[in-house]
């Protein structure tokens, strides 16, 4: 039980650090749009650095609440989990099948 109680207090810490992060990347944004673009380069490491933010951090702001959801539930219900989202994180990279998924769901 106290195993459980310390998975779940680590998760919801994690979600917590996710946020502020993510609360932290738009207000950088933000102050970028206002300052004419100046403040940070959109050719520079951390424009990269914020991007790959704006494209993982909800991703795993998800994953670590859904994650904290499910930690009660049966091994089952947390291995269908998880490899639900193992499938998210591959299929989020583009191997070229891209054309071909597109293709076979008419977008």
């Amino acid at each position: 039980m106290d195993e459980e109680n310390a998975t779940a207090k680590l998760l919801k810490t994690l979600g917590q650090i996710i946020a502020v992060i993510m609360i932290v990347r738009y207000a950088l944004i933000i102050v970028n749009y206002y300052t004419g673009g100046t403040f940070i380069p959109t050719d520079s490491t951390v424009a990269t650095i914020l991007n790959y933010i704006g494209v993982y951090a909800p991703m795993a702001l998800m994953v670590t609440v859904g994650l904290s959801a499910v930690w009660s539930k049966s091994a089952i219900v947390k291995l269908v989990f998880l490899i639900v989202c193992a499938a998210i994180v591959i299929f989020s990279f583009d191997f070229g099948i891209k054309g071909s998924i597109e293709s076979f769901l008419h977008i």
